[in-house]
C-alpha cells in the first residue's frame, strides 16, 4: 500500500506519513480491541439492509469480524461480500468489483418501491 501512496501523484510526503501513523495507530490501538471482541455481542435487529463489503485480505478491518457481525445482526436483508484480492482500500483499489457488488445488492431493493 506504501508504494502506491508514494507512486500516487497527488500524494505529498505528508499525506504519507498520516498515513503511516495512521496505520501505526491502527495497530496498536484498535487492532487489539477487534480481535477482543466476542461475535455473539455484535447481534441486534436492524430496519435497514446491511451490506458489507471489504477486501477479502483486509488486515485492518478483521474480514472474520465482519463476516460474524453479518451472521449475527438481523435485518430485511444483509451480506458479507469479500472482494478477492482486495485489502482494507478494496473501495478504492477493487472499485469496479465494490461498484458491481453493491449495484447487484442495493438496486434489486431500491426498484421494488
Amino acid at each position: 500500500m506504501l508504494g502506491r501512496a508514494l507512486a500516487a501523484p497527488e500524494s505529498t510526503l505528508g499525506d504519507v506519513n498520516d498515513w503511516l501513523e495512521g496505520q501505526t495507530v491502527s495497530a496498536e490501538r484498535l487492532v487489539p480491541r477487534t480481535s477482543a471482541l466476542d461475535p455473539a455481542t455484535l447481534r441486534g435487529r436492524l430496519a435497514l439492509p446491511v451490506f458489507v463489503i471489504q477486501g477479502a485480505e483486509d488486515f485492518t478491518t478483521p474480514t472474520t469480524l465482519a463476516e460474524a457481525f453479518v451472521d449475527e445482526i438481523r435485518a430485511p436483508a444483509k451480506a458479507f461480500v469479500p472482494i478477492e484480492g482486495g485489502d482494507h482500500f478494496a473501495v478504492f483499489m477493487k472499485s469496479a468489483e465494490f461498484l458491481r457488488e453493491l449495484v447487484a445488492r442495493v438496486l434489486p431493493l431500491v426498484e421494488r418501491r
